[in-house]
């Protein structure tokens, strides 16, 4: 889907709060509860929900929470998650864009946070540390710090050539930047965004905000947890993977391949141990086997 950034004629604003939404009502209301307990006040912000043909009732809760303050759009028929962030951008109009999927959550002072982080002129984009939460908000993992203190995240392009370091709802994109790289890839259904982020970093500086003031949740219905059962998420992982390696200099793509079969192979082994948790065992078997696999990628 094509996507121009907004004109800059003054009648834009500065936020663009976008969140495709897909069967998930009842994750939305913490979601937008959220997003209005920070900017519903503000005159500069646009709050959009995406609705991609959900079979639930998100109508009723943007018209219960955000009457008159937050805009829906409805997919007649689904598109599909990455089509679907491209609506999302189609649908944005302001300086700064937050595309905060549906079942996600932003937490106090993120959008205070990102305006400052966001104000230099160099910086293409900026991203937070995240907590993981489970389907009842009951915290499970928060991602590391990659600058101490926060600032420009200077080796961003490399690391992300290896291993997708950023939680989706923790990051803000200029509109700018999107207008430079170009909108999701639609060819991968589930690393679109590894690759956005990665494109983003090649525009300009990544800035880090070294606090949590985002929450990823994970739940049985989300798009993650379907990818496990199956190992998509590892297959998918790979192919991405040479998508960003082609962007840095040749002459590291071959350690970096590596450290990003590493991380596979701990990643895996984190999604085996959860999966063992909770009982499911398929799932774990299916995630053990790439913990092999990312082995020999490290060693082949």
């Amino acid at each position: 889907m094509s996507w121009q950034a907004p004109a800059s004629d003054g009648s834009s604003p500065r936020w663009s709060v976008v969140i495709p939404a897909h069967n998930c009502a009842d994750l939305l209301v913490p979601c937008l509860q959220g997003v209005l307990g920070q900017l519903a006040h503000r005159g500069d912000a646009e709050i959009v929900v995406v609705d991609d043909g959900s079979t639930d009732d998100p109508a009723s809760v943007v018209q219960r929470l955000g009457a008159g303050r937050v805009r829906l759009v409805r997919n007649e028929t689904a598109l599909g998650a990455v089509p679907n962030f491209n609506r999302c951008l189609h649908e944005a109009r302001g300086e700064y864009i937050h595309l905060l999927h549906g079942d996600d959550v932003v937490l106090p002072g993120f959008y205070e946070a990102m305006d400052e982080a966001l104000a230099d002129p160099g910086v293409s984009a900026a991203f937070c540390r995240t907590q993981h939460i489970d389907q009842n908000g009951t915290p499970l993992a928060v991602t590391r710090s990659y600058v101490p203190g926060g600032g420009v995240w200077t080796d961003a392009l490399h690391k992300l050539a290896s291993s997708n370091r950023v939680a989706a709802p923790s990051i803000v994109v200029k509109a700018s930047t999107y207008a430079s790289v170009g909108g999701f890839d639609e060819a991968l259904p589930h690393a679109a965004d590894w690759d956005m982020w990665a494109r983003a970093a090649t525009a300009g500086d990544v800035h880090f905000v070294d606090r949590v003031l985002a929450q990823y949740r994970v739940h049985p219905g989300n798009d993650t947890s379907k990818r496990l059962r199956t190992g998509a998420n590892m297959e998918e992982r790979y192919r991405a993977m040479e998508h960003m390696l082609s962007r840095v200099p040749a002459a590291d793509r071959t350690a970096l391949r590596r450290q990003g079969a590493a991380l596979g192979a701990v990643y895996a082994a984190r999604q085996t141990l959860r999966q063992l948790r909770q009982g499911d065992l398929r799932t774990a078997g299916v995630q053990a086997r790439w913990v092999a696999r990312s082995l020999r990628r490290v060693v082949g």
